[in-house]
């Protein structure tokens, strides 16, 4: 739990960096343009306290971000628990989205598997995760797994839908981002904006950033009734008979 919480700490200040900026605003865009308008009331982000600005588009009134680290910004509504049992009530929460923390946590399917016990039936749960079959997994590669985002767990996509899909939600669509190189200087950010276009417009899938939707089914309310095939002439019952002295 120790390890867990000086990376997700690390994590944290990393998104205040250039690229961690741009990796915020642009999932932030996503979330205004695919669910700016999305009905609900509660939504809850499992990620750091510095993540809590990608809930700003959203139009659902109750925004609440859940991390172990200790959280100074009082403007927002945080809870500080852990990440292995969510102290949220099942089927309590509309909208669900975990903003690359299944990588950084020592056990992601039981983190995942919690996040999608909070889910409302119909609710949606979206994750951004790392695609290692890109230029940021390819830094990765290079970099040896020194320093964050670099030193997580960048796991594929079709992983994280099996998981899903073991998890009884449906999968709606997968969406790529980042498509960049993970650079550090911002004006050669600012150059080469233009992969952004060509990514999106060719719907490639080389993106640095995968964007999983996926909803909860809902659970069937009428009981399923059984039809018998064998035919109760064919069964034997056997019942108490009269005794000999009833007889007598």
């Amino acid at each position: 739990m120790i390890k867990t919480y000086r990376v997700v700490q690390q994590w944290d200040h990393w998104l205040d960096q250039c690229l961690g900026e741009a990796l915020m605003k642009t999932e932030k865009n996503f979330l205004a343009t695919r669910f700016a308008e999305r009905n609900g009331k509660y939504t809850l982000l499992l990620g750091v306290p510095r993540q809590h600005s990608m809930l700003d588009s959203l139009a659902m009134t109750k925004h609440v971000v859940l991390s172990p680290l200790i959280n100074k910004n009082t403007k927002i509504t945080y809870i500080e628990g852990s990440y292995k049992e969510l102290a949220i009530a099942s089927g309590s929460v509309d909208f669900v989205i975990i903003p690359h923390t299944l990588e950084f946590v020592d056990n992601p399917i039981q983190l995942l598997n919690e996040a999608c016990r909070v889910v409302k039936p119909e609710g949606d749960i979206v994750i951004f995760g790392f695609n290692p079959y890109s230029l940021w997994g390819l830094t990765k590669w290079w970099l040896g797994h020194k320093t964050i985002p670099w030193s997580g767990n960048f796991i594929p996509a079709t992983k994280v839908k099996n998981w899903l899909t073991l998890a009884d939600f449906e999968l709606v669509r997968q969406d790529m981002l980042m498509f960049r190189p993970p650079l550090q200087r911002p004006s050669l950010m600012q150059k080469l904006a233009f992969f952004e276009w060509i990514g999106v417009k060719s719907n490639a899938f080389f993106g640095g950033v995968y964007a999983i939707t996926a909803k909860a089914k809902i659970i069937p309310l009428t009981p399923i009734r059984l039809h018998w095939k064998q035919q109760l002439s064919a069964l034997r019952v056997t019942m108490p008979g009269p005794t000999m002295r009833d007889i007598s």
